[in-house]
């Protein structure tokens, strides 16, 4: 019931998230030559600009496993049935995985970096970038709301058998209970 709104909007949310890690690289990408001069004449800069490449990759892969599988799911859930698959099961978890890491290792880089006065383009890259993380907490909350509804809408439609005999026996014994004190009532 609830894991076809939640699933759109991680597919709005990721479309949205492209675009900004889009905008981020491209921002970046303006420096990259100054950088890679730079790179060659000092350990540092090289350092710094591997470390870019990466944490920009890392959320664009992220970002991209959130989409494909919030397309996944929400034609799955649309079309499909109202029980999550096993592989609907592992996809939360997953990107939770994925948006994580690539979340700390974001955050880990971006939160020590200045803006530099009078480069526009690589500060709005920052910016970009500490955008990027907050949506990517979001998709993580999202995700794991996404995967909650997942195990207890499945839950509720197929308990596991001790959970379900344990109910039904509570039941019997309530109705024997309740039947008892009937009698009882009768008798006095």
């Amino acid at each position: 019931m609830f894991r076809l709104p939640i699933a759109i909007g991680i597919t709005a949310i990721s479309i949205y998230s492209v675009q900004k890690s889009y905008i981020a690289i491209t921002n970046l990408q303006k420096y990259e030559e100054r950088s890679e001069r730079a790179a060659k004449h000092s350990e540092t800069a090289a350092h710094e600009l591997h470390k870019t490449r990466t944490t920009q990759g890392s959320s664009a892969g992220a970002i991209a496993l959130s989409l494909l599988s919030s397309i996944a799911i929400t034609l799955s859930v649309a079309f499909g049935s109202s029980t999550p698959t096993a592989w609907e099961h592992m996809l939360p978890p997953v990107n939770i995985l994925a948006i994580g890491a690539s979340f700390m290792h974001n955050q880990n880089f971006w939160k020590a970096k200045a803006k530099v006065p009078f480069v526009g383009g690589f500060n709005e890259g920052i910016e970009k970038s500490k955008e990027i993380r907050q949506l990517l907490f979001v998709l993580g909350i999202a995700w794991g709301a996404l995967g909650a509804i997942g195990w207890i809408s499945n839950w509720s439609q197929h308990p596991p058998p001790r959970y379900q005999d344990a109910f039904n026996m509570q039941i019997v014994h309530m109705r024997v209970r309740h039947s008892h004190k009937r009698t009882s009532a009768v008798y006095t």
